[in-house]
């Protein structure tokens, strides 16, 4: 499917409810999956990496199948491996080719049975769960968080615990705080000192979860507004005392002309002025989720930047840093990556002559749409948006956008 995206008047006004954050969510359903006794989780994310998790973690059958989740297979690896019984684990060709050795590593370190039946270091995987001892494990740091939060969340059901130490620069540094806390409301205890974490053997205990909104998804909302002319947003669903740390993307927008207050537990985002600053540099490796909402507004607002601490974006659902400079591209923006950067050079934007291509990448196709309100723009698969965000075009249509179905 293609879609024809435009905004005429370039005036934003509406309401919106945020989806419910998926990053809690699958933290969420492990914890219930692990819990002893029952809880119930309200307000579960839509997603299809949510729902897929769920999926998984009540089918009967042990082959298990999942499309593009990597905090899916990388939970449900280490879930599973304390899990009797034997167990298939795949997904899409792209999540296939996704590193998940330094995760397995890990786990077989404390014990576990986990087979690789194509190519080492990567799914899909033969899981005979057991019961693991634990103990103490070094992992890699600045590859995923998703590995570390995957191993905490199991940590407590280990029989002498689990002592991580974290090598190299911690990137995503609040999604592993952020499990910390999820655990700790479910009872779980920890220390948390100079890259080193500690969970003794403890029960999770049973209680009602109301899942948050997701503050990730609020970046893409706010470039609209960064892009528009006047824009007025009424956001529903965060917390001003969030566990996730993407709240961060008041302050990184904040900056970019768009004032923030909570009046009556709603959100209030208003666009006061056009940023007259000069330096936008910033470093993401504790907030990579909000890399491509802010590229993307700062090439529509042609500014000179460089970003850094960007090392795993390549590991994601695409190669983010190759896929936002073949993108950006096509609108006239002179960009050009690194291992671990994105630089930006002051371009004249013009309108694209090629259809958006998203790479199969959720994040993709939300930051590449806002540029129509600079020129009107196509895209290609464009409810790849699923995977995290659901009712993101039914959201743009309320900010004012035109989204028309074209034949290819």
């Amino acid at each position: 499917m293609i879609f024809q995206i435009s905004h005429h008047s370039k005036i934003i006004d509406a309401q919106i409810d945020l989806p419910y954050s998926k990053s809690i969510s699958n933290r969420a359903l492990i914890i219930q999956a692990i819990c002893q006794n029952s809880f119930k989780i309200s307000q579960l994310s839509k997603s299809t990496d949510s729902q897929e998790l769920l999926t998984a973690l009540n089918q009967k059958d042990n082959h298990i199948k999942i499309g593009d989740g990597g905090t899916t297979i990388r939970f449900l690896t280490a879930y599973l491996a304390t899990t009797n019984g034997t167990f298939y684990l795949s997904g899409s060709p792209r999540l296939n080719q996704r590193p998940i050795k330094d995760l397995v590593d890990a786990l077989t370190d404390l014990g576990a049975n986990i087979q690789y039946l194509k190519n080492d270091g990567f799914p899909p995987l033969k899981i005979i769960g057991k019961k693991l001892k634990g103990g103490e494990v070094s992992i890699q740091a600045d590859i995923s968080s998703q590995f570390i939060s995957a191993l905490l969340l199991i940590a407590p059901t280990l029989k002498e615990g689990l002592v991580i130490n974290l090598k190299g620069q911690v990137l995503s540094r609040p999604y592993i705080q952020m499990t910390l806390d999820l655990m700790h409301y479910f009872g779980i205890q920890n220390s948390y000192h100079s890259n080193c974490i500690i969970i003794k053997p403890q029960q999770y205990l049973a209680k009602d979860l109301k899942v948050e909104a997701d503050w990730s998804a609020l970046a893409f909302l706010l470039e609209c507004m960064v892009l528009s002319k006047n824009a007025k947003l009424r956001v529903n669903g965060l917390w001003q005392n969030s566990w996730q740390g993407d709240i961060k993307v008041l302050e990184l927008f904040q900056a970019l002309g768009i004032k923030s207050k909570f009046i009556n537990n709603q959100l209030e985002l208003i666009k006061t002025s056009i940023p007259t600053q000069n330096n936008f540099d910033l470093n993401l490796k504790d907030y990579p989720d909000l890399a491509q909402a802010y590229i993307c507004t700062l090439s529509g607002l042609s500014k000179t930047a460089t970003i850094e601490g960007l090392e795993n974006l390549k590991y994601k659902e695409s190669h983010r840093l190759k896929a936002l400079q073949e993108e950006l591209s096509k609108i006239g923006q002179k960009c050009k990556f690194s291992q671990s950067d994105f630089r930006l050079l002051m371009s004249q934007i013009k309108r694209p002559q090629e259809r958006f291509d998203p790479h199969n990448d959720h994040r993709m196709a939300m930051c590449l749409a806002p540029l129509a309100l600079i020129n009107d723009v196509s895209m290609n698969e464009p409810y790849v948006v699923e995977k995290s965000y659901p009712t993101y075009w039914d959201d743009l249509k309320k900010l004012g956008f035109t989204i028309s179905v074209l034949t290819d």
